[in-house]
């Protein structure tokens, strides 16, 4: 069996699978939504108690782990371990609380196992296709055709940030979407020529942040129900009109999510004005199956 640990800054993650055929199927799958990046001074260094949080969820992983036989496993670190000053302090416990050597890996190496995954889950070969990650640290843009990337950039906006500065406390305005959104768009401007419609045929999106946005579109009745950029116009518009996280009401988000909900809205409209998205595809493969099948392929 196979195995993949992500260390998210908002959630810790871990899918376990076994290769059948051409699949990977996945047996048990974990998360806990602990909040890494929250745990981030104004300086860079994740406290104390972040840290000791991160520590004894992935004592929880291990549990878990133990009673399966693994023959391999890779642990890899995002965004927020990636620029935390005092990442080297973190590491050598928590290690030794998951058994295993953890990965800081870059975020271009981030956006091709998101790739990886999503190319080995869709059975359309030689798709030209955009893929796009929205998560608490940063967002993974990646372009490609079939397997193969053309292209990949990760950009430093993710939910976490965009949520505190721009809904403090939870409160939700018209102004502070808009500069969230024009906050969004002002980071994905000048990279944007290359991932316009004329270079992709379909757009997915893989994150958690994705499939929650799609899930509060489908269950709750705004517009026919697809990822448009009307209908998530209309998400935002019930967000303000409600005012405050802690008031929203939506099937199918659970409520320790909305207030990235909230910020990750802003970063996909940002991402759909600038691109030119049309229409939007939410995936459920992404980066953890992307690490179990580069296992695989190693």
């Amino acid at each position: 069996m196979l195995a993949a640990v992500d260390l998210g800054s908002n959630s810790f993650r871990m899918h376990i699978g076994k290769h059948e055929g051409d699949v990977i199927r996945v047996i048990k799958t974990a998360r806990d939504p602990i909040r890494l990046a929250a745990g981030l001074d104004e300086n860079g260094y994740l406290s104390a108690a972040a840290m000791q949080s991160a520590i004894d969820s992935l004592a929880r992983f291990r549990e878990i782990l133990d009673g399966y036989s693994i023959y391999a496993l890779r642990v890899v670190a995002t965004n927020t371990i990636r620029i935390a000053k005092n990442a080297a302090d973190f590491l050598p416990a928590a290690e030794a609380a998951i058994g295993c050597p953890i990965e800081i890996i870059s975020g271009e190496e981030e956006g091709r196992l998101i790739y990886m995954g999503v190319s080995n889950s869709i059975a359309i070969p030689g798709e030209r296709r955009l893929v796009m990650d929205i998560g608490g640290g940063s967002t993974e843009v990646i372009l490609g055709r079939g397997h193969e990337i053309v292209k990949v950039e990760s950009f430093s906006i993710g939910t976490v940030r965009q949520s505190a500065l721009f809904f403090p406390g939870g409160r939700i305005t018209e102004s502070g979407f808009e500069s969230a959104i024009l906050s969004a768009r002002s980071m994905f401007e000048d990279a944007a020529p290359p991932y316009q419609p004329e270079f992709w045929r379909n757009a997915y999106g893989s994150s958690g942040t994705m499939r929650a946005i799609a899930d509060a579109l489908n269950k709750n009745d705004f517009g026919d129900g697809k990822v448009t950029l009307k209908n998530l116009t209309t998400l935002k518009q019930y967000f303000v009109q409600t005012g405050h996280v802690n008031q929203l009401d939506l099937a199918g988000i659970k409520p320790e999510r909305v207030a990235m909900v909230v910020g990750g809205l802003a970063i996909l409209i940002g991402l759909f004005e600038e691109f030119n998205i049309t229409e939007l595809f939410p995936i459920e493969a992404g980066l953890r199956m992307g690490v179990m099948w580069d296992l695989y392929l190693r």
